[in-house]
């Protein structure tokens, strides 16, 4: 199936260049497999807990009790868009809008573990950063790709998939709601702007936990009671069948490696009849000098 476009994903040209920086566990069971492994957000907020969850502030409406509370700007859109269906006051049309927000806010916490991410870095030449970050320290590959190519390599999958750039944004300026679910995951904290990321993401809908199956809005808490928690245990990740010969357009061996490192990742591939072309990396070459 070909990659599906949506709305929250701005994909990328076909021919921007898409680095993938291994160390050489990942590398080989990607050629071992076959696949292509997707990392559950859950298992990715280990390292930035904001993933999925890109503001600062949690449930942010919070922070008012009433129409009165709130700003101008976010005073009108309430009145106009929420007074329907309440008994027409601003402060029902509040009330209902306080409601949809806690639960907008619970389900995108509790549905964080229903994505599944590969990551890629957008740049036309190597990124010493994306080396020491990702490349694990003399050990490291880099697989080059587009994204025509990953679309073609995954087609033989009937799993829905999405590509598209991460945004970056300040995460003290919060916003309140969100359009669609993806939104949240395809956006991270500026401070990860370095990274240049492009993301392949598949949202596995089946396994979708209601945390709020049985709820009970309590008017006079403004919050929902009966929560359901979601015990059931993190799935780390998901693969995907993929022809690593039309992905693959070249692996780059880290500038860190020892000389030998290059001859033993060509081994590996011969070994399972790949015919991708294997580069030293020259980025720590020394300077030429001219006599």
């Amino acid at each position: 199936m070909p990659l599906q476009d949506h709305p929250s994903f701005d994909r990328p040209d076909v021919t921007t260049r898409l680095w993938r920086y291994m160390d050489l566990p990942k590398f080989v069971e990607l050629i071992t497999s076959g696949t292509l492994w997707l990392t559950n957000a859950e298992v990715l907020a280990a390292d930035d807990p904001y993933e999925g969850l890109p503001n600062a502030v949690q449930f942010p409406h919070r922070m008012w009790s009433s129409i009165d509370d709130t700003p101008e700007p976010l005073r009108r859109q309430i009145i106009d868009i929420c007074s329907r269906g309440t008994d027409g006051t601003p402060e029902a049309a509040f009330r209902s809008w306080f409601m949809g927000e806690e639960q907008r806010c619970i389900m995108t916490r509790s549905g964080r573990r229903d994505f599944y991410i590969n990551c890629w870095h957008a740049g036309d030449h190597e990124s010493v950063a994306m080396w020491k970050i990702y490349g694990s320290p003399g050990a490291g590959v880099a697989m080059i790709t587009n994204g025509a190519r990953l679309e073609t390599s995954l087609a033989a999958n009937e799993e829905v998939l999405h590509l598209g750039a991460v945004k970056y944004r300040d995460a003290s300026i919060f916003h309140i709601g969100s359009p669609n679910a993806f939104d949240d995951i395809m956006v991270k904290r500026v401070n990860y702007a370095y990274e240049a990321e492009v993301r392949l993401v598949h949202w596995r809908t089946g396994e979708f936990h209601d945390a709020l199956e049985k709820f009970a809005w309590n008017e006079e808490t403004m919050r929902f009671d009966d929560l359901i928690e979601d015990m059931r245990p993190i799935r780390p990740g998901c693969s995907f069948a993929c022809d690593l010969n039309v992905l693959i357009e070249k692996v780059v061996v880290s500038p860190y490696a020892p000389p030998w490192y290059a001859l033993m990742i060509d081994r590996l591939r011969e070994r399972f009849g790949f015919r991708f072309p294997i580069d030293q990396s020259k980025l720590l070459g020394t300077p030429a000098v001219i006599p």
